[in-house]
């Protein structure tokens, strides 16, 4: 299966982060859908594609393309979840990856020559819980090697992302888990600020990871 990068709105982080001048944002916005569309532009960079001129249009048409980019993003999170979980599916039962919920939540972004305010349905977290007796082969290896890559790319795409890693109490006091925390940085030098949680409601033997997004705010 090709994978379809995440630095699909690598070059509109910016944008989302909040651009100093509408020129940058429309800079921002040339980038990216040149990437969603597949055609070329050299102002992009390396990866880049289509002409500047591909973004002209009305609002609506500008939002509808930033949607389908945000979409797009979900779509890859989503696949690199199912990744996580199929590399550890050929373990025994209770050795197995479990894909939890894939959570979206809209987002108000502001058009910068109007004013009004569009919603944006956008990508927010995901979860797969880890069995502790899974731990030291290389098919949990394998997965968690796919969920931190997530979690940079969307520290790229978002400008931060965030690991949580729930644990249960009886594990913690048994010392069978690493409960230190700290910051990363992504290939972007981006923080993927990683947190553990004790989570009482949660079996011993499982950690449950979650990857969480940086949040979306600028104008369009």
């Amino acid at each position: 299966m090709k994978k379809l990068k995440l630095t699909v709105l690598a070059c509109a982080a910016t944008l989302l982060g909040g651009c100093a001048t509408l020129q940058d944002a429309s800079t921002s916005l040339s980038c990216m859908l040149s990437r969603v569309t597949n055609s070329a532009d050299p102002s992009c960079g390396p990866g880049g594609s289509a002409p500047a001129t591909a973004v002209s249009g009305g609002q609506n048409e500008r939002f509808a393309r930033l949607q389908a980019a945000l979409d797009q993003e979900t779509q890859q999170a989503q696949s690199m979840q199912a990744q996580a979980v199929q590399a550890m599916h050929k373990l025994p039962p209770k050795q197995r990856a479990v894909a939890g919920p894939v959570q979206t939540r809209t987002v108000s972004i502001a058009d910068a020559q109007s004013g009004q305010a569009h919603q944006m349905r956008s990508f927010s977290a995901l979860t797969v819980e880890m069995p502790l007796a899974a731990k030291g082969r290389k098919e949990y290896t394998q997965a968690m090697n796919v969920l931190k890559e997530l979690a940079n790319e969307l520290a790229d795409n978002r400008g931060s992302s965030s690991i949580v890693v729930d644990q249960s109490d009886e594990d913690v006091k048994a010392g069978r888990v690493n409960t230190a925390t700290g910051t990363t940085q992504s290939k972007g030098g981006k923080p993927v600020t990683v947190i553990k949680k004790i989570d009482t409601g949660l079996p011993a033997g499982v950690e449950r990871y979650t990857i969480e997004a940086g949040e979306i705010r600028g104008k369009l």
